[in-house]
């Protein structure tokens, strides 16, 4: 009798065995099917023997007979055989397997036109003045094709500015773009599209082989009595279990994205134009009875004479010129000392306009608005005007500045009767002008010096008279 049980229980355990290595064989079949995968995860061995020794099974854990593994064995190979087969690109029948629900419903048109499963993206950024109106437009559209609105950020912080995601169907991503451009001025657009074909396959077959895992394990659970056993059969279905749920969602979230295109609109308050406000500025130099307006910017003068000034503007803007003033720290001349050649009005130059004018200023002895120039003089001219708008509004004021350089010459002529009488009434001038500072600088201390002349007036006297006592004195004797 007892060799009777042992002998029945070295064949039931070498039949284990053989459907043990039988798993394991299918197992590896089913991986070299998946493409050859380097993911960890894509292969799911039947690790009985950790989870399910042996030497821990009672005699009556198995009553399946040897033909009966053969069949089983038989169903689990045509089982595998028929299980990558229902894991088709973008069809229904991966949806069946993974339990995922396309969000748009039926398949997309372009990618089961293409056989592929492409996700497209497009992000699109506009300008429009009234941003609200901009977006509810866009909203409208993509409700039209079938869309809706996934997300919405809005900021109305200086520029108002609002970001819109659309989720529509493929077939209808190129209508909805071309319409959303037109919802303001297009400033950029990027569109991609990328085939995710392989990586759904991919996630179908590992999801296949983890569904069978797990079915096994249940059976072997369901069949285990010994507590340990059970105990290790459970923690090894629940990590199989949550590795399967976790490549399903990973399935459902491609697919989703395969199912639906995204678009971001980005949309931007556009600036009011502000008209442009242009204004030059060109300056020469003359002498004598020529035109100033064909001199130069350096010029070489006598020492007695005229320098003339040539001063032209002209508004090269959008708009009028207001206030507008000439002036210079060399020359300190008034707008009233200017004298307009052509055009109607300095002080306000229309759009397009241009006005010339000129300034005279003498020059004596080598010096030009009381500044001595025989050693070279620059000559800066600053002109500033306000740009006004049609509205009658301010802008920022311009300012421009032109450069000219004066050099006068030297007197080299000897001197007259006049020069000689000029040079003596001068100098007399020079001398008068120094006693007149040292009367200045001594008269505050006018008292003390009175004093100090009495006091040494009446010593003096009061000596005198002891000096005559004494001659006095020495006489009668």
């Amino acid at each position: 009798m007892t060799a009777n049980t042992d002998h029945r229980f070295r064949r039931r355990r070498g039949a284990m065995w053989q459907f043990m290595l039988a798993a394991l064989a299918l197992t590896l079949l089913a991986a070299a099917c998946n493409g050859g995968s380097d993911d960890s995860d894509a292969t799911y061995t039947e690790d009985v023997p950790a989870a399910f020794p042996a030497a821990d099974m009672a005699e009556g854990d198995f009553d399946m007979a040897d033909d009966d593994m053969a069949e089983e064995e038989t169903a689990m190979e045509e089982e595998m055989a028929a299980q990558p087969a229902s894991l088709t690109s973008g069809g229904a029948a991966a949806q069946e397997e993974s339990g995922s629900d396309s969000l748009a419903g039926a398949p997309p048109v372009v990618p089961a036109d293409l056989g592929r499963d492409i996700i497209y993206t497009a992000w699109i950024s506009v300008e429009a003045i009234d941003v609200s109106a901009a977006a509810a437009e866009a909203t409208s559209i993509i409700e039209s094709v079938g869309g809706f609105t996934f997300a919405q950020q809005t900021s109305t912080r200086g520029r108002a500015h609002t970001t819109l995601t659309f989720k529509v169907r493929p077939d209808q991503f190129a209508n909805a773009l071309q319409r959303l451009s037109g919802v303001g001025e297009l400033l950029e657009q990027n569109v991609s599209a990328e085939d995710v074909t392989d990586i759904v396959v991919d996630l179908g077959s590992r999801i296949g082989t983890a569904e069978i895992s797990v079915d096994r394990l249940r059976e072997f659970l369901s069949r285990a009595e010994d507590a340990k056993g059970v105990a290790e059969l459970e923690r090894e279905l629940s990590d199989r279990e949550t590795n399967l749920e976790r490549l399903r969602g990973q399935l459902r979230s491609l697919r989703d994205r395969v199912d639906l295109a995204t678009i971001t609109l980005n949309i931007d308050e556009a600036a009011a134009a502000v008209p442009t406000s242009a204004l030059t500025i060109r300056a020469w130099l003359s002498t004598g009875d020529e035109d100033p307006c064909l001199g130069f910017t350096e010029l070489v003068a006598p020492p007695e004479g005229d320098v003339k000034f040539c001063f032209e503007l002209e508004n090269k803007g959008e708009t009028t010129l207001t206030d507008v003033r000439l002036s210079s720290d060399a020359l300190r001349f008034a707008m009233g000392d200017l004298s307009v050649v052509e055009g109607t009005d300095i002080e306000r130059i229309e759009p397009g306009d241009r006005v010339v004018t000129t300034l005279t200023e003498p020059v004596s002895e080598g010096r030009i608005a009381g500044r001595v120039a025989t050693r070279g003089l620059d000559v800066d001219v600053q002109l500033r005007a306000v740009p006004v708008t049609d509205d009658g509004d301010d802008l920022a004021q311009l300012a421009r500045t032109v450069g000219l350089h004066l050099y006068v010459e030297e007197d080299d002529s000897p001197p007259g009767f006049g020069d000689a009488l000029s040079g003596g009434w001068d100098a007399l001038v020079t001398v008068g002008n120094g006693v007149l500072l040292i009367i200045g600088a001594l008269l505050p201390f006018l008292p003390v010096i009175a004093i100090a002349l009495w006091v040494a007036w009446w010593w003096l006297r009061r000596r005198r008279a002891r000096r005559t006592v004494t001659s006095s004195n020495s006489g009668g004797v």
